[in-house]
């Protein structure tokens, strides 16, 4: 079950430069509607374009700690991406169990096997009984959501699997790491725009567009032992940890053997484990390397990502060629 605000989208904007104001921007700049889907004991909120449309559908799923918004701008890549002799293109952004605006019980328990009956739960309670092409497209964490959701084939119509920045020896590796990370962050922000300015001077989102649509969404206001008002993180990653070694362990073979065709799009090519280069060489995937960007490649070159995602799907799209049935 959902319900819908539906608005429309208005026309690409230039991009925004470091230099203005680091504001809030509106997720109704970037998508048509939000949707609440129930799932369980959780309502899920889903960011979309296209419901009416016929096209394919493009199923996004963000990294730990970020939200839909962090696929703002390559959604509205895409959606203007669309040809005139094309069907419409459908575009769904999700918020993961205790990350965005998704609100629930049982918001703590991030298992990869939950993580991956929520994903299809959602796009089920929003297209049930769907027959068209679908493109899963996934940001670290929710690259294994989303390859384990296409492998396990209990999604029709697959018709490619996108992984962003996410390769299972490199994330095996940096685990230990991680706890460190986190502590090393900023405990909380005097205000929301504070926050946009950390992300973009530390240089974690190279976009300052992207990071002034996103960053809202991953943080919360609470009040500090002066009760005055201050922003701390919406999801507490560290609680989360007992699941990180579930997340990509085994990733790169379910990846290379889901049934569908593959997209990986990285940084650099020195994050391909064996398994993966071996694969890339018998032709199994298509790699793109965005070797500019950072670890949140879908929000330093939006663009790129989108071209190509989109031209991943124009490249694999299934062509129904028609029957001639013999005379009797």
């Amino acid at each position: 079950m959902f319900k819908a605000r539906h608005i429309s989208l208005p026309p690409l904007e230039p991009s925004v430069g470091d230099a203005e104001q680091f504001t809030v921007l509106e997720w109704s700049k970037y998508f048509e509607s939000q949707q609440a889907v129930a799932v369980g004991d959780t309502t899920f909120n889903v960011y979309c374009s296209g419901l009416g449309n016929t096209g394919p559908i493009f199923v996004l799923h963000h990294g730990a700690g970020h939200s839909g918004l962090t696929f703002g701008l390559v959604a509205r890549h895409i959606l203007h991406s669309n040809t005139a002799s094309e069907p419409g293109f459908t575009i769904l952004a999700l918020d993961a169990r205790d990350h965005g605006s998704t609100t629930g019980a049982n918001q703590e328990h991030l298992s990869l096997e939950r993580l991956v009956d929520d994903f299809v739960g959602v796009i089920q309670g929003i297209l049930p009984n769907n027959k068209r092409d679908m493109v899963l497209v996934g940001h670290s964490m929710g690259g294994a959501v989303v390859a384990h959701a296409a492998a396990s084939k209990r999604l029709g119509n697959v018709a490619g699997l996108v992984l962003i920045d996410i390769v299972e020896g490199s994330a095996m590796d940096s685990l230990s790491s991680i706890p460190a990370f986190i502590n090393a962050r900023p405990k909380s922000f005097a205000s929301v725009e504070s926050a946009i300015k950390w992300y973009v001077e530390s240089g974690a989102i190279q976009s300052t567009e992207s990071a002034r649509l996103s960053v809202p969404s991953l943080i919360v206001p609470t009040i500090d032992d002066n009760n005055g008002q201050k922003w701390t993180w919406r999801t507490n990653l560290l609680p989360t940890e007992q699941y990180w070694h579930g997340w990509y362990s085994g990733l790169s073979k379910t990846f290379v053997s889901a049934p569908t065709a593959k997209l990986l799009i990285l940084a650099g090519t020195d994050r391909l484990d064996k398994e993966l280069l071996i694969a890339q060489m018998q032709g199994k995937f298509q790699l793109e390397l965005l070797p500019a960007a950072g670890h949140t490649i879908q929000e330093d070159l939006p663009d790129r990502v989108g071209d190509a995602i989109v031209s991943f799907w124009r490249r694999n799209q299934r062509v129904n060629i028609p029957v001639r049935r013999a005379n009797n």
